[in-house]
């Protein structure tokens, strides 16, 4: 069932409800008034007709007959009977049923007055006192009128019920589908998109209700899949020509070594030329399968309590035994009271590839192959620098160095493949923290790795 039939028997079921029980406590109160206004308008007539007479002397059976048989305001099977002070009934307008004799004895007994309902004839006894005496009378009729005025009434509250039900119903429908209308739109636009199509963007309409929410919402989503898609495809012709250049380069020093013999040292030194190669493709598919790892959805419930002293320590230590040339000066500020302030939430390994991977940078495009890194430790988070004195990096090739196999101009003469960084910044998002980057041409950079520490993170 789609959202346009719920909708519209949603709400005509809410209305038909609230019609139901109005139009069912509207017949209850009329009834109830009926039921109450009756006897006291047949008590009166009864007690207006004897006191009349009474006032005149001139209460006889004679007379009260002829008014009862004759009467043009006489209600429905209305009938009379009167008990003098004596409580002798001198008179009746027909012959006493059972009903009325037990309400007359009652009424002779207790003196108070009584309303009976029995198979929709209305007995009222009272007690009339008079200057002459006091005159006992039980008076009944049907209310025939009120009968047919509550038979009416609820006959005309059917009709009103389903004549409104049916009208709530087509409204209910024209107005569901206008309403859903622009996301039956939103709906037809989305589905013309695909992947050879991201480029195009659903209609937002006014930007202000919640469908354009919507609209605007699903167009950042096409954004960040389309820049996906181009990241993906960039970093797959990137890939290619890292690793085509290299396996063509080792393919032609093959194909030139068995055009003819060689002698010893020829062979040893092509051999080596082609270790270092090996070497360096091995490096790349090992920087590939890092990024691979920090890319996948790395699951926090796997960190665990990481000391940042240690880590960085240890890629210090790492990237010195690999690179000796290589001068890393590491500066703490002041150790703080509590220890939980020194130590993170997350995953060893990946943090200390972050940390060599940053100063390996640092001392790789600095003059004097020197990299200072700092660490500062605060109330909420742990800060550390690394700062080089290289060549820097211009302000317009700031925003692209996060991106896989991006290299700046100044630095497309060093060895690297422009994957650490990437590395990096995939790798500081999932452990919840930043990385800010400062940089000016000819003096130098300094990046900044901000990462909460375990007392104001969950592991």
């Amino acid at each position: 069932m789609n959202i346009k039939s719920i909708l519209t028997i949603k709400f005509t079921g809410i209305v038909a409800a609230i019609l139901f029980v109005f139009s069912i406590f509207t017949y209850q109160f009329s009834d109830i008034f009926r039921k109450n206004e009756f006897p006291d308008r047949l008590k009166k007539r009864s007690k207006n007709v004897v006191t009349y007479f009474l006032d005149k002397n001139e209460l006889s059976s004679d007379i009260l007959k002829l008014i009862y048989d004759k009467g043009l305001n006489r209600f429905p099977n209305e009938r009379l009977i009167i008990a003098d002070s004596n409580k002798s009934i001198f008179f009746s307008s027909h012959k006493p049923d059972k009903i009325e004799l037990d309400l007359m004895g009652l009424l002779f007994k207790n003196k108070e007055e009584y309303e009976i309902n029995k198979s929709d004839t209305e007995y009222v006894s009272y007690v009339l006192p008079h200057h002459s005496g006091n005159y006992f009378i039980v008076s009944s009729a049907v209310d025939k009128v009120g009968h047919d005025k509550i038979t009416f009434l609820m006959y005309l509250l059917m009709v009103l019920f389903f004549t409104s039900i049916f009208a709530v119903a087509a409204s209910g429908w024209i107005f569901s589908q206008q309403a859903l209308k622009p996301i039956s739109e939103v709906v037809s636009q989305v589905a013309m998109i695909n992947e050879k199509s991201l480029h195009e963007r659903v209609n937002e309409g006014n930007g202000k209700d919640e469908i354009a929410h919507l609209a605007i919402v699903f167009n950042k989503m096409l954004e960040r899949l389309e820049n996906s898609f181009m990241v993906q495809k960039s970093f797959v012709a990137n890939a290619s020509h890292e690793f085509r250049t290299p396996l063509t380069v080792m393919k032609g020093q093959i194909e030139v070594l068995l055009l003819h013999k060689r002698n010893e040292e020829e062979y040893i030194k092509t051999f080596q030329s082609l270790l270092e190669d090996i070497q360096n493709q091995i490096q790349l598919i090992n920087s590939l399968a890092e990024l691979a790892r920090a890319n996948a959805d790395f699951p926090h419930t796997s960190f665990k309590k990481v000391s940042i002293l240690d880590t960085i320590i240890d890629a210090r230590e790492e990237l010195i035994r690999q690179k000796s040339k290589y001068k890393i000066q590491l500066e703490f500020g002041d150790f703080p009271e509590e220890d939980e302030l020194i130590y993170t939430y997350g995953d060893f390994s990946l943090l200390k590839s972050v940390f060599i991977n940053l100063m390996d940078n640092a001392c790789k495009f600095s003059i004097d192959h020197k990299c200072l890194a700092k660490i500062i430790f605060n109330k909420y988070f742990i800060e550390i620098y690394f700062e080089d004195k290289g060549v820097g990096i211009s302000k317009n090739e700031l925003q692209f160095i996060f991106e896989p196999f991006y290299r700046s101009n100044q630095t497309r003469n060093v060895p690297g493949y422009g994957i650490g960084l990437s590395l990096v910044k995939k790798t500081i998002d999932i452990h919840r923290g930043s990385i800010i980057v400062h940089s000016q041409e000819g003096i130098g950079t300094q990046i900044k790795v901000q990462l909460p520490n375990s007392e104001h993170v969950e592991a």
